[in-house]
């Protein structure tokens, strides 16, 4: 899961709607007159993202996917035009916000949200060991919910692990350099230091 940062202001195009229509409702979100702040909004967190879906770390384009309300607006409509509430997802009935939905992740993206588990050598997310009964639940639970051990991804990231193994055997100094050009590289760090 990319471990988010939103940058701060937000995007000038929502902080413009945000003051001249203080009384939006989630309704207004799917609106014409919406659209093209969506986009905007859409192309300020690819960048925030480093151009990865938010969940599942594939590559993603400015103008690909949705924008996602990590809390979703059916529950929390208060949060519907916050900036810190929305992230980019692909849309994939099988994964990420499809599949979540109206759902309440145990464990959101953002800093620190990939100490709880790690990728295996055959692609799996896992918990890692020393979590408590709890927080392995909570482990499972967004992992499943966001469908990130589908069969597609765990392929793709077997393949994305091997590549990152034979940097760290051939060429250990280059492999953080190595991880900042790759799809799901914020879970193929915690192969460097699979305990932490």
């Amino acid at each position: 899961m990319v471990e988010l940062q939103h940058r701060d202001p937000p995007p000038v195009e929502l902080a413009n709607f945000q003051n001249t229509n203080p009384q939006a409702s989630v309704v207004d979100f799917d609106q014409p007159s919406f659209q093209a702040i969506k986009r905007a909004v859409k192309a300020s967190l690819n960048t925030d993202q480093g151009g990865l879906c938010v969940y599942c770390e594939r590559k993603l384009a400015s103008d690909e996917g949705q924008l996602e309300h990590i809390k979703p607006r059916s529950s929390h409509p208060q949060l519907c035009f916050t900036y810190t509430n929305h992230a980019h997802s692909c849309i994939n009935s099988k994964s990420c916000g499809q599949k979540k939905k109206d759902g309440i992740l145990p464990i959101e993206p953002g800093p620190g949200c990939n100490n709880h588990w790690w990728l295996s050598d055959k692609g799996t997310i896992e918990p890692v060991p020393d979590l408590t009964r709890q927080q392995r639940h909570q482990t499972y639970q967004t992992r499943d919910m966001l469908g990130l051990n589908n069969a597609y991804l765990v392929n793709e990231r077997k393949k994305w692990f091997g590549s990152v193994q034979t940097v760290l055997r051939d060429a250990p100094n280059d492999v953080q350099l190595f991880l900042r050009q790759l799809p799901y590289r914020h879970i193929l760090a915690t192969t460097l230091h699979p305990s932490s």
